[in-house]
């Protein structure tokens, strides 16, 4: 009897060191990704993306991102067109009888715009074409926040689920000495019962876990433009994240009025729908239509030659309707600047308190929740050891330091989520050009 309790107190013993082992090794490995730390080589096709890797896929095969993209495109096109000269010459012949006289009659004509209306047309392009182009860059700003979300809320959950499973794995090891002890009369039936079914509650945390980490890796590949049966391996590097307090609201304030493509774009919409309007005005203004008339009489076969001009009376239609729309359009668009500018202010109002209050809940769960629960847990061996605490406790203090661990990674990833929300608000993801890397010159 006496040798089998000894063998017991080994199994026990050998069975709670491998658990403190996993757990330290746990407690090690979950850690926030380190700046500047290198993926481990991967075979075969498996895409190892980085945070900046992601972003970049994302600008240049992102259907969504391509499609604001040929805004620019259209607009770039509108501005040839708007070059062109709009009228071209008009021929006419008339024919012996045609109009009750006996003289082939041929007339060419041309119409004229004399009161600066192509000017005004080809400003109102130029304006277009640079409003598309801050859109496109605006593209690329919420794009690369949601490539970025995205990226974080996997990596989240892929550490989340390697968590799990070495839990899992610990759970399946103390079980085995559980059962052991059951069948030796150590322990109740009760405390092998309660083993059991924390094992059952490990494996359905792993499915929980792998089924979200599997849908935020889906999410990113198609965010980043990648088929869903492409394996990818996320790369642990990310970039630091700033300490709260060398951040000033007012700077963070400035450089997004300053870099927000969607307030450029503003911007440059009151100019166009002004332009648009005095090209209205312009455009009531009637045309001269400027020609040459040639006459060969049937008797005679003399050619006589004369000039001929025309224009039209701007009695009815004087683009009444249309100067007031674009009137309407022009306040319209000031008031939408100066709506956006509103919201570029709240953004970063939000954005600047969140990334506060969610850098210090992570300051402050590291430091008062997963320390003491990883110092519990460096205690527990000996403790148990000692029979100084019983399963119930053991499984207790365990949960404890689990729901520290994978609480962590969650204040870890909203702070992450925060610092993109903000780095988005002063268009710090902005990347100038996107889409947009012709000037408005190019196309004459």
């Amino acid at each position: 009897m006496e040798t089998v309790s000894v063998r017991i107190i080994v199994l026990r013993a050998c069975a709670l060191g491998a658990v403190a082992a996993a757990l330290w090794a746990s407690s090690l490995r979950a850690q926030e990704p380190a700046a500047g730390a290198r993926a481990e080589p991967v075979r075969g096709d498996t895409l190892v993306l980085s945070l900046a890797e992601a972003q970049r896929l994302a600008l240049r095969q992102n259907p969504a991102f391509l499609a604001e993209g040929q805004e620019a495109e259209i607009a770039r096109g509108e501005l040839r067109q708007a070059r062109i000269y709009s009228f071209n010459p008009q021929l006419e012949l008339e024919a012996p009888g045609a109009g009750g006289g006996d003289n082939n009659e041929l007339r060419l004509f041309q119409e004229v715009e004399w009161a600066g209306q192509r000017g005004l047309r080809i400003r109102a392009a130029e304006a277009a074409l640079r409003r598309a182009q801050h859109s496109v860059r605006d593209a690329a700003r919420l794009t690369l926040a949601d490539v970025s979300h995205a990226f974080y809320a996997a990596l989240a959950a892929s550490r989340r689920l390697e968590v799990a499973e070495q839990i899992l794995g610990l759970n399946e090891q103390l079980l085995e000495a559980v059962r052991i002890q059951a069948r030796e009369g150590e322990i109740s039936q009760l405390e092998a019962n309660l083993m059991e079914l924390e094992f059952g509650r490990a494996r359905a945390r792993v499915l929980a876990a792998r089924r979200e980490a599997t849908a935020a890796e889906l999410d990113l590949k198609r965010l980043v433009g990648i088929t869903p049966d492409r394996p990818v391996q996320l790369a642990a590097e990310v970039p630091p994240a700033p300490d709260p307090s060398t951040l000033d609201q007012d700077s963070l304030l400035r450089a997004a009025l300053s870099r927000r493509p969607d307030l450029a774009a503003r911007s440059v919409a009151v100019e166009e729908s002004r332009t648009l309007g005095r090209l209205a005005r312009r455009e009531a203004i009637p045309n001269l239509r400027i020609g040459a008339l040639a006459q060969l009489g049937d008797e005679s076969g003399e050619l006589r030659l004369g000039p001929a001009i025309g224009l039209s009376l701007p009695i009815w239609n004087r683009n009444q309707g249309l100067v007031a729309r674009r009137e309407a359009e022009a306040r319209q668009a000031a008031f939408e600047r100066s709506a956006a500018e509103l919201r570029i202010r709240k953004e970063v109002a939000d954005a600047y308190r969140a990334y506060i209050a969610a850098s210090e809940e992570e300051r402050v769960f590291e430091r008062d929740v997963l320390e003491p629960a990883r110092e519990n847990q460096r205690l527990l061996t000996t403790a148990y050891q000692a029979g100084k605490i019983d399963l119930p406790a053991l499984l207790l203090l365990r949960n404890q330091l689990l729901d520290a661990e994978l609480g962590y990674w969650e204040t870890w990833l909203e702070r992450r989520k925060a610092l993109v929300d903000l780095e988005s608000a002063t268009a710090a993801l902005d990347t100038p050009g996107a889409g947009t890397t012709r000037d408005t010159n190019d196309q004459r």
